[in-house]
């Protein structure tokens, strides 16, 4: 009787282990969606950035409307899969004080549940700065 329990006790250890590393695995898993999805946002926000500056550099120039310049710049977004509502871009001044407040959020998410786990907030307010 003494070698059957020793058998079941390896079996036991066996499986604990298996889930062990399954646990693991899953967790890295996760740990990798999560900040591909956070590097993935902070690269988009970036490209967004440097095209607001670009937008306000030619709108300065050319003397576009501030409706022109919130069009530009939402497009923009749209093709950076950005979530930018209208209504979180505000236009300011003219010319050489041209200047664009842009706000927005961006939740990250747990894979299959769709659920936010954290939201990345973003805050520009970019002015027309010297001659590059």
């Amino acid at each position: 009787m003494h070698s059957k329990d020793i058998v079941a006790g390896e079996r036991a250890s066996h499986a604990q282990r298996y889930v062990a590393m399954f646990l693991w695995m899953f967790l890295g898993f996760l740990y990798v969606f999560l900040i591909s999805q956070w590097l993935t946002v902070s690269n988009r926000d970036r490209l967004f950035t440097e095209y607001i500056d670009h937008v306000i550099q030619v709108a300065a120039n050319e003397q576009r409307p501030a409706k022109e310049i919130r069009a530009l710049i939402l497009i923009k977004a749209g093709d950076l899969f950005l979530p930018v509502q209208e209504d979180e871009i505000q236009i300011t001044g003219k010319g050489l004080a041209l200047r664009a407040a842009v706000h927005y959020k961006v939740d990250i998410s747990l894979p299959i549940v769709n659920q936010p786990v954290y939201r990345m907030r973003f805050d520009h307010d970019r002015a027309l700065g010297p001659p590059q």
